[in-house]
């Protein structure tokens, strides 16, 4: 299925008033000191008509579990990222949709006065938890037998086929379509707020949205999956493999297949971690690639090694046009679908308690800079 999204109106006058009916209604009422700030900082970021990037390319034709404690080692210290341009286009930079600036506001008033469930520390993660560093690219090595060579395998590219990339060339589906962000960053998480949502203008679907938009803004054929698989949790990935074997029968052209995650990153019950680089004085929530190989109890992957070639170009690709957005790879005993193309991967985007927003940014990054590693390779 393939979405699209188009430009809505929002009069900035109409928002700048609600902000402001908000900030002073917050300083009357006690203990909302850390909303306040929040909201003050969404009353300096401009709204205006453009939902996505104001890219008129986008107006046009639109079987086990997740490893969700792969991020479970302690949170590494942060350190600094010196940032890079937001992805520019012909007609301007990325902007925060004006919908999920309204899901801030919403949520940051719905919790003003309630008691906070744990805290949320923004992090960000480096290469202290890598096995192995080439140039740009991190690797953190969880398999226990395999010691591939990184540099070689870096050297020799994205086994990726020359090809009209304009035919549908890249498939983004959604194996846990419902999992979800928090609306706004205040420091906490609340119980009562579930990130995880059907509503795909809000769940994982959205990144998947922002990955597509700029993959398109490229002139690359995109297909976008919204089928929700996680209804029930047991059986999604066997349901979504059943899904992606049909879209390669139906459209043969199609090299790349990215299952769009998100992860969750917990000390304690009541300590998150949000992984977030700032780009281009902007907030993104950071990436991990999860990368296969067939060892141990996973068996008939063939295809490993050209996935991980593919994982080590998409790094290197993102890290240098975008530093900071990628975490170390994630290299492990896993297959989750990976086995059906040599250039399909599992992405996780930050985690349960980084913000839409962040992760909605980070898609487009990622898209940005997988889309020039595909016109690059793919029409030499």
């Amino acid at each position: 299925m393939r979405r699209h999204t188009n430009a809505k109106g929002g009069a900035a006058e109409l928002v700048a008033a609600a902000v402001s009916v908000l900030l002073t209604f917050c300083l009357i009422i006690p203990n909302s000191a850390r909303i306040l700030s929040a909201l003050q900082k969404l009353e300096d970021v401009q709204t205006d008509d453009a939902i996505f990037l104001r890219l008129a390319a986008t107006e046009a034709a639109m079987p086990t579990e997740t490893p969700k404690n792969a991020s479970e080692t302690a949170p590494l210290e942060e350190e600094q990222t010196t940032g890079a341009p937001a992805p520019h286009t012909a007609a301007g930079v990325y902007e925060t949709p004006a919908d999920i600036l309204q899901l801030e506001r919403a949520y940051l008033e719905r919790f003003r006065d309630t008691e906070s469930s744990g805290t949320v520390t923004e992090t960000f993660y480096g290469n202290k938890s890598a096995t192995d560093v080439i140039g740009s690219v991190a690797v953190r090595n969880c398999t226990s037998e395999q010691k591939p060579d990184f540099a070689a395998l870096l050297e020799a590219g994205a086994p990726l086929e020359q090809a009209d990339v304009s035919l549908p060339t890249v498939l983004i589906f959604h194996t846990h379509t419902t999992e979800s962000y928090l609306p706004a960053f205040n420091g906490v998480f609340y119980k009562d707020f579930s990130t995880h949502s059907t509503d795909q203008k809000q769940n994982i679907v959205r990144v998947g949205d922002a990955l597509v938009s700029a993959l398109e803004a490229q002139g690359i054929g995109v297909i976008h999956d919204t089928e929700v698989y996680d209804a029930s949790y047991n059986g999604a990935y066997a349901r979504s493999r059943t899904a992606v074997q049909a879209y390669l029968e139906q459209y043969p052209s199609i090299q790349v297949t990215i299952d769009v995650h998100r992860d969750a990153v917990y000390n304690s019950s009541v300590s998150a971690v949000k992984p977030t680089a700032e780009i281009n004085g902007q907030k993104a929530a950071q990436i991990m690639i999860i990368t296969g190989a067939e060892e141990g109890l996973v068996s008939s992957f063939p295809s490993w090694r050209e996935n991980l070639r593919f994982a080590l170009a998409l790094q290197k690709a993102a890290q240098e046009k975008y530093e900071g957005l990628m975490k170390p790879i994630y290299f492990c005993q896993r297959k989750y679908n990976m086995d059906l193309t040599p250039c399909s991967l599992l992405l996780e985007f930050g985690s349960d308690t980084n913000t839409l927003a962040e992760a909605v940014y980070a898609g487009y990054l990622l898209g940005d800079a997988l889309g020039a590693l595909i016109v690059s390779d793919l029409t030499e």
